[in-house]
């Protein structure tokens, strides 16, 4: 699947420094398309690099933030993405209208939001990243017989850094000359890699099946490793569905656990807390081994919300307590991460 090549205007008004922009600072820091600048009034004049730090490409800090649409179509973009997603899942009033002053332009609209803009937008050329694509399959099997290592990340929450865990082990991987596949399964990763099936918008009974079928999609370009982006927690009563469809469709070799600073002191949900790793770590082998064995082989810590001592703390007891390699691979290095995959053997659907 060829993605087509596009040139961005983020929408982000209000937003963009705010951590739940998170699409557009994914695109921004990972993605291949180009950026032609973001839209948010309240930072106009300024550049990317005042809100966004330590990016992998020093050129994109230099992305201008522009006021409004007028300003933005000056830079020439071919497409313009909604930046977030915002509370009550519908957008404002004057962010619908830059958009249909957008598609009268000429511009593609990309959205990741459960609101579908396509019926919203008559004529206009829209990609609603979280449409499914039809006949999906349901799962098959087919993705047993995969010949590279399939790592999928799983999680203690959600919204703890799956998806950057993975691009950033994916990174390291590519630096290294091993090809590493990205396989998206959530808005924010598909519009970064330009393809890809958002499992949380999947009907339930085919949400294994549209797994599966991602993994053989990368798996058509001969990569060496096929690292999946993780959804959801086993333990949030909200996402554990989706959580278990992707797990045991991605049919995967072994897992990433990723953790952040949260322990059983808080809630995940209202009665609900936080696991420790340690704790859930085998809970998602068991439940992988139903269909098929996969362990956990490395631990991925978001210690973004510590300090740099509290940090390095958190990182060496994930890694006492778990036995395994544990790291930041955005505050520190995905080397170890990396290394525990490669070493990881093919996995079979174990014999009854």
């Amino acid at each position: 699947m060829t993605a087509p090549r596009r040139r961005y205007a983020i929408l982000a008004d209000g937003w963009f420094a705010n951590r739940h922009a998170k699409t557009a600072h994914g695109l921004i820091r990972y993605g291949g398309d180009e950026v032609a600048c973001v839209i948010d009034s309240t930072l106009a004049g300024r550049r990317v690099s005042d809100v966004m730090s330590n990016l992998h490409e020093p050129a994109r800090g230099e992305t201008p933030i522009v006021a409004g649409l007028r300003e933005a179509l000056e830079l020439r973009p071919t497409s313009i993405l909604v930046g977030l997603a915002p509370a009550g899942g519908r957008l404002p009033e004057e962010w619908m209208r830059t958009l249909r002053e957008a598609a009268a332009a000429g511009l593609e609209i990309v959205s990741g939001l459960h609101q579908r803009l396509a019926p919203e937008l008559p004529g206009a050329k829209v990609w609603d990243v979280r449409e499914p694509p039809e006949g999906l399959p349901i799962f098959s099997g087919e993705g047993f017989g995969i010949e590279p290592v399939v790592a999928t990340a799983v999680g203690t929450s959600s919204a703890i850094g799956k998806m950057t865990a993975v691009l950033e082990i994916q990174r390291a991987a590519i630096e290294r000359g091993t090809r590493a596949e990205f396989v998206p399964t959530g808005q924010t990763g598909a519009v970064i890699a330009g393809w890809g099936i958002c499992i949380d918008a999947v009907v339930s009974d085919f949400a294994a099946g549209a797994s599966e079928r991602l993994v053989l999609e990368a798996a058509t370009r001969s990569p060496d490793l096929i690292l999946v982006e993780g959804q959801g927690s086993i333990a949030h009563p909200a996402y554990s569905g989706v959580t278990t469809a992707l797990l045991h469709g991605s049919c995967p070799d072994c897992l990433i656990l990723c953790a952040d600073a949260h322990g059983p002191e808080d809630e995940l949900f209202p009665g609900v807390p936080f696991p420790e790793p340690k704790e859930i770590s085998p809970r998602y082998e068991e439940l992988a081994a139903l269909v098929k064995p996969a362990p956990v082989v490395a631990v991925s810590v978001n210690t973004s919300a510590l300090g740099d001592a509290e940090a390095e703390a958190l990182v060496e007891r994930i890694a006492t307590e778990t036995g395994l390699p544990t790291a930041d691979p955005v505050r520190g290095d995905a080397t170890p991460i990396l290394d525990a995959l490669l070493k990881a053997p093919k996995t079979r659907p174990a014999a009854r």
